[in-house]
């Protein structure tokens, strides 16, 4: 009866080790905001949300795990004075220590990361007349829908925001082209509209 406790008991620990195991995130951006905000972004899609860390720490201080989607982690200092250094610092994330350098976000820095995380909802739209585009950072951007034919059908305008939504009511069913334009790059994206 002992050994079966002490088989149980191996096995928990062992699980438990392998689920807190965490792979680093490949890039690491420190957010000047007040509170100071980490964003970590996977080249590839992430783990699943559940499995991230609820908390990290860098040079003492605690962030806590505020958004998460597939492609990045967003964690918010709760406690500390931050990253003394962002341009070095390591990472407690999870069971393991990432190392990251020139973590300052930077405007292609901010255009990677869109690009990586941008959101069109619903899609395909269906009985709506409102695309919602969110990115996981504030841009600026000229938005242009084409249609597959190549013809401009909408215009609109992205000032400093992580979401906009488009009146989409005047166009037809179909498929169609969100184009992001900034003075340095575009993000193109495919939406369908099946009311």
């Amino acid at each position: 009866m002992k050994h079966k406790y002490f088989y149980l008991f191996l096995i928990s620990v062992f699980s438990f080790q392998q689920v807190s195991s965490q792979a680093c995130p490949d890039n690491s951006f420190i957010i000047p905001v007040i509170p100071e905000e980490v964003l970590f972004v996977f080249d590839l899609p992430g783990p699943p949300c559940g499995s991230r860390p609820g908390a990290i720490v860098i040079d003492g201080s605690a962030y806590i795990l505020g958004n998460c989607d597939t492609f990045s982690s967003r964690y918010q200092l709760a406690s500390g004075s931050g990253v003394i250094d962002s341009n070095s610092y390591s990472v407690t994330y999870g069971s393991s220590t990432c190392d990251y350098t020139n973590g300052i976000l930077g405007i292609d820095d901010i255009f990677y990361i869109n690009n990586k995380t941008i959101q069109l909802s619903p899609n395909p739209i269906k009985n709506a007349s409102v695309l919602n585009i969110n990115f996981a950072l504030n841009m600026s951007a000229k938005i242009n829908v084409y249609s597959l034919d190549g013809k401009l059908v909408l215009r609109d305008q992205l000032n400093n925001s992580k979401f906009k939504d488009i009146n989409i009511s005047s166009l037809s069913n179909g498929i169609y082209l969100l184009r992001l334009e900034t003075d340095n790059a575009s993000i193109t994206k495919k939406f369908i509209i099946q009311n």
